[in-house]
């Protein structure tokens, strides 16, 4: 059946809690991740597990009420070695400036997406973390 859930002999429906890539927070989904392995191998899913790049609510609200800066690299890097985006890598880094600082720093046409990537040389000395 398409879309089914291939059952791990040993652990079941093997759950696991989503976790927000942005803030590490809990999102309050229960992932059902069946049968984890291959060549007889049958592994338990982690107790908690980042499963995309979405924001939780809280990190959507945040993100929301702003423009997001989120730190990015070209390349794989320690965090992650899933793209967001086509050659872009996202480190977990974000902070939210208000629109209108935004706009004077970087110009309406670059903010009109309501956020941007930044390197991660950039992201450090611009937010001095």
């Amino acid at each position: 059946m398409s879309g089914s859930v291939r059952l791990s002999p040993k652990y079941g429906l093997n759950p696991t809690i989503a976790t927000c890539f942005w803030c590490g927070k809990d999102k309050n989904e229960i992932a059902l991740m069946g049968h984890i392995g291959g060549r007889g191998r049958d592994l338990e899913a982690p107790r908690r597990i980042v499963l995309d790049f979405e924001p939780c609510d809280e990190c959507k609200k945040n993100m929301a009420s702003g423009f997001t800066v989120m730190e990015a690299t070209t390349e794989p890097n320690s965090v992650s070695s899933v793209e967001i985006q086509k050659g872009i890598y996202p480190t977990g880094r974000y902070v939210v400036v208000k629109t209108e600082a935004a706009n004077r720093i970087f110009g309406e046409q670059f903010t009109s997406k309501g956020k941007a990537f930044m390197s991660t040389g950039d992201f450090s000395r611009m937010f001095q973390v």
